[in-house]
């Protein structure tokens, strides 16, 4: 049991209207806005606040807008105060070779933490897994689609421009196949509350000792943004 000396001495509060228990975290949109089209018009409640854009569903809260560990974790943190117990992600994210393709659905099994926010809530540890009740729960809603998809680790930074040759190298070398800015520090919070989290992604770009290829605005992309992330944002679509 933590002291209270170990307590933070700002207490995150609740957010009044959004005491859901599942949360739905969407660091980011496609150019086209595809996702926040769809939440304004199926939302029951939306607020807006200086650090991501929430939306309100029956029985789940949905986050979206606020990218990157620190935003994540202030929001979500708020979000845990005021009644959650599940977060999925369903964000985008990077290959780390040209063998996987643009618009591929990834399950991430753990994500390895080279962002500043996990280590605030877990000084000596780099790697965090999903909860395999949650993770599971996501592929069977994808088998149940016959969506198809791969498993595998995903490495969390704050800075993209700092992904060099000697650090996908490293990456690759220790076997992380893919890269985003969030999902270790919402692994990591979900952790310390002892609450589940799992996450999805979609490969919006590759990176290569050579070359870096967006994807953001391919139309399987955006067909894949709406199989693979709608029944989870609302299940009656």
């Amino acid at each position: 049991m933590k002291s209270k000396k170990d307590e933070g001495i700002i207490k995150p509060q609740p957010i009044k209207g959004f005491d859901q228990r599942a949360v739905i975290y969407i660091p980011v949109d496609l150019p086209s806005l595809t996702i926040q089209k769809v939440l304004k018009k199926r939302a029951k409640k939306t607020k807006t606040t200086p650090l991501g854009q929430l939306y309100g569903f029956e029985n789940r809260a949905v986050l979206s807008q606020c990218v990157g560990a620190p935003l994540a974790v202030l929001m979500l943190e708020r979000l845990i105060i005021s009644g959650a117990q599940e977060i999925i992600i369903l964000g985008f994210c990077g290959a780390l070779d040209k063998h996987t393709d643009i618009g591929e659905a990834v399950s991430v099994t753990e994500a390895a933490s080279e962002e500043g926010t996990s280590k605030h809530y877990f000084p000596r540890k780099k790697l965090f897994r999903a909860s395999s009740r949650l993770r599971a729960r996501v592929e069977n809603t994808l088998s149940e689609q016959r969506l198809s998809f791969v498993n595998g680790p995903v490495v969390s930074t704050d800075a993209p421009f700092r992904e060099t040759r000697s650090w996908l190298d490293r990456n690759k070398a220790r076997g992380i196949g893919f890269v985003d800015m969030e999902t270790s520090a919402v692994f990591a919070l979900a952790d310390f509350y002892g609450i589940q989290a799992a996450a999805l992604h979609l490969v919006s770009d590759q990176l290569t000792l050579s070359s870096h290829q967006m994807g953001l605005d391919s139309l399987k992309l955006a067909r894949n943004t709406q199989k693979f992330f709608f029944p989870f944002i609302d299940p009656g679509m």
